[in-house]
């Protein structure tokens, strides 16, 4: 008997985990923009969050790039672009996309494939001023949703 309840704690569990890390069906429904039209391509997702780790002197941003189309597409990375208020924000050698990255880098993104990754970014240089300053991320093929991101003083 003590089988049959292991054999279905387990049953369980299983479906609780593959309901958690199920993968985006739809990207153009939950994703920021993609295609204008709605087409399969490559959609953008934007996130913030105050604090790196506990370090409010950060706003921790959240980058997801997913391709729901068929076939290989080029992310165009020399596009990459962080825009705050309207502006794109000066980023001279690309130091902002900078670090880890998946074997092969982002410059292609397979059909079905998520890349995600963070940044935190000072807010003293990013956001200085005590307001709301609106951000997104785009590039030659894609545009993120806007999000808000606090300004240091109004934190």
């Amino acid at each position: 008997m003590p089988a049959k309840r292991t054999t279905g704690w387990i049953a369980i569990y299983t479906s609780a985990c593959l309901c958690c890390v199920s993968p985006i069906i739809r990207p153009s429904l939950l994703c920021g923009q993609g295609p204008a039209d709605g087409r399969p391509g490559l959609h953008a997702n934007l996130s913030a969050e105050t604090g790196w780790h506990g370090d409010s002197r950060f706003e921790t941003l959240t980058f997801q790039l997913t391709n729901d189309s068929d076939r290989v597409l080029n992310s165009a990375t020399d596009s990459w672009v962080l825009v705050i208020d309207d502006k794109q924000w000066p980023d001279p050698g690309g130091q902002l996309w900078m670090g880890g990255k998946p074997a092969g880098g982002y410059d292609t993104v397979s059909p079905g494939q998520t890349y995600q990754f963070g940044k935190a970014l000072p807010l003293q240089q990013y956001f200085p001023d005590p307001r709301d300053y609106r951000v997104y991320w785009k590039a030659a093929g894609f545009r993120s949703n806007v999000v808000v991101v606090k300004g240091k003083a109004t934190q």
